[in-house]
């Protein structure tokens, strides 16, 4: 599968923040493979291993952190190397009609509900085997891909041009055989869960959905002030011509008033 978009450049800084989001995802899954298979390496790198993985069978409160770290861990090349090739080049394509942030929000937010997906079916069919991999928060980039840019036209080998919506909807209906299958099922699980939330993210992005969003009051740079001047005689400064005298002491201080100044600000404060 190819775009038009440059491949991924190894001379990139990692965690630039001048990169594309889906460059520092990649960068952040290879560091952590590499990490990972280094420690691999010696007698107790299994354990590190399994402790960053996600494991159904402890308590989420001994575990919380998996979660999060599972994402990033992966089990061999071949499976880091697919995840990363769906991420750049589906990602890429988002990225560009919607901004990097959202790429971030997808891939953690799939990510994690991917996680409690493959846990709620490890509660129904006692599956004690432990989940690693970013194919669930990739997942979400991919539905949201789909719903967003359905008619983006890619070409698969360089070769078949075809709509970016019938390749995704091709790889949700063999996830969803797989997650019945006698292999890697709950991965399999984990996609759907990285699915829904794909779609509900993007299609609430688009206005579909209408959530109340939380509003914080913007922070003032203006002054506050102790007293506030309410002008009623026909001779009285008026309000404007006070606020400009309380902005200049607040800058400069009492004495950096004029006479006029100190005279208009002495009627005002002792009118009745």
């Amino acid at each position: 599968m190819i775009t038009n978009r440059p491949i991924f450049k190894l001379n990139s800084k990692p965690f630039d923040p001048l990169n594309r989001a889906v460059v520092n995802l990649i960068w952040a899954n290879v560091i952590v493979f590499l990490f990972v298979g280094f420690l691999r390496m010696f007698p107790f790198g299994d354990a590190i291993f399994y402790f960053l993985s996600f494991n159904p069978t402890k308590p989420l409160y001994a575990s919380f952190y998996s979660i999060i770290t599972s994402i990033f861990v992966h089990d061999g090349l071949f499976h880091i190397l697919g995840n990363m090739l769906w991420l750049y080049f589906v990602g890429i394509i988002l990225e560009d009609l919607i901004g990097k942030k959202h790429i971030y929000y997808l891939f953690f937010g799939g990510g994690i509900l991917g996680v409690f997906t493959y846990y709620g079916f490890s509660l129904l069919y006692q599956q004690p085997y432990p989940l690693v991999g970013a194919s669930a928060g990739i997942a979400a980039i991919l539905a949201a891909t789909a719903i967003f840019a359905p008619n983006y036209r890619v070409f698969l080998f360089g070769v078949v041009e075809v709509e970016i919506r019938w390749i995704v909807l091709i790889k949700v209906f063999f996830d969803l055989i797989g997650m019945f299958g006698p292999t890697n099922a709950g991965g399999y699980q984990a996609h759907i869960g990285g699915y829904l939330f794909g779609f509900l993210y993007i299609t609430e992005l688009r206005g579909a959905w209408n959530f109340p969003k939380i509003k914080f009051p913007e922070r003032s740079t203006k002054p506050k002030r102790s007293a506030n001047v309410n002008i009623h005689k026909p001779n009285a400064p008026n309000q404007e011509e006070i606020d400009r005298i309380l902005d200049k002491i607040s800058a400069g201080g009492y004495d950096s008033l004029s006479q006029k100044e100190k005279e208009t600000l002495f009627k005002a404060s002792n009118k009745k």
